[in-house]
């Protein structure tokens, strides 16, 4: 019996790459770089701020290490555009508010994201998403997806096994942290990774998650 639900946030509840696409825009030329589009910034989300920064500044989705001090006023620059823009254009995905009401009454709801934990209560208090009985941000904890810790630590904080629990996201570091967790994964097909990936159950609409438990 399924007791807890594990949510993505940024390409499975909200679409919020329009608004980390300004920062980062805003970031890079401030920096005296070449801004990008959109389309291309949204196969970069999901490996939490770091890896966005450093994709950005690499401009390409492969992990490149870049000279700590220009990395560091990168951070500050991003991060403080992104702290007063954070809701700009993000928007909830379709019937992710009608699901989490639906599921409020009968499942524990944990909220596990590689964002920063402090962007995160912002966000959801702007968009009505206060559901959670539990945040676990990027930086919450001494690990993040895809490691399985975030997962595990939320299974101990409801006290169940990770059998009743379910992951649902979007990316490989959902799907991937599911299954070192032993936790049964979906994925939506409308996040912002491209590439084929592997997981228990895929679905189209978020609704579709009442089907499976």
């Amino acid at each position: 019996m399924i007791k807890a639900i594990f949510f993505d946030l940024d390409g499975t509840l909200i679409d919020s790459a329009p608004d980390l696409a300004d920062a980062l825009n805003f970031t890079l030329q401030k920096l005296g770089k070449e801004p990008f589009h959109l389309e291309s910034i949204r196969e970069w989300i999901g490996g939490g701020a770091r890896l966005l920064l450093q994709r950005a500044l690499s401009g390409k989705k492969e992990s490149h290490k870049i000279e700590p001090i220009l990395y560091e006023k990168a951070q500050k620059i991003f991060f403080d555009y992104y702290n007063k823009n954070l809701c700009n254009k993000t928007v909830t995905y379709p019937n992710a508010k009608e699901l989490l009401e639906k599921l409020r009454p009968s499942y524990h709801l944990a909220l596990i994201t590689n964002k920063p934990e402090r962007f995160v209560a912002p966000i959801l208090e702007h968009l009505e998403l206060n559901y959670f009985d539990l945040i676990i941000g990027g930086d919450t904890l001494k690990e993040k997806k895809p490691s399985a810790l975030p997962l595990l630590y939320a299974c101990s904080y409801f006290q169940i096994s990770p059998q009743e629990a379910i992951m649902v996201g979007d990316s490989i570091n959902d799907t991937l942290a599911a299954k070192r967790a032993t936790i049964t994964s979906i994925l939506v097909d409308y996040g912002y990774e491209s590439e084929e990936i592997e997981s228990d159950y895929k679905i189209s609409n978020l609704l579709e998650v009442l089907e499976v438990i």
